[in-house]
């Protein structure tokens, strides 16, 4: 059974373009506050009920032969970015309970010449994020047609 991680801190939900070709978007999660140190970041079902594997969606983005710790870093500055594109493509909730499960995980990030964090997190938890007030879905949801 995949780890799940339960929450309440600021959540931002992002309309996300991830596959150019076919113009298709997916509605992305990022908790603000993480989960002990590690970023939380994951797909939420769209109003369709669709909800693409972010880890792969990042793998596909990623040169080949990617390793795991640049798959994790584009997930995480995936949600990490949201806040910079339009007000109109993403929503922020406080307060609101979530569960991530946990799909796949970057435990660390490697040293590196600005230090050893990525976005301000040591690692990643990348998954599928849920949220039962149904306030937060159907915005998240409008989103999609906007």
């Amino acid at each position: 059974m995949p780890q799940q991680i339960k929450g309440e801190s600021r959540l931002i939900i992002g309309k996300f373009l991830y596959d150019w070709h076919h113009q298709d978007y997916l509605l992305l999660a990022y908790a603000a506050r993480g989960h002990q140190g590690m970023g939380v970041v994951g797909t939420m079902a769209d109003h369709e009920g669709r909800m693409p594997d972010l880890w792969s969606v990042a793998a596909r983005h990623c040169s080949l032969g990617a390793s795991a710790e640049e798959i994790g870093r584009w997930c995480l500055c995936s949600g990490w970015a949201r806040t910079s594109s339009p007000k109109n493509m993403w929503i922020e909730v406080e307060n609101v309970p979530w569960v991530l499960e946990v799909r796949n995980t970057l435990p660390e990030i490697r040293p590196h010449q600005y230090g050893n964090t990525a976005y301000g997190w040591r690692g990643a938890l990348v998954g599928t994020v849920t949220v039962d007030d149904m306030d937060t879905v159907q915005r998240a949801h409008e989103l999609m047609t906007s």
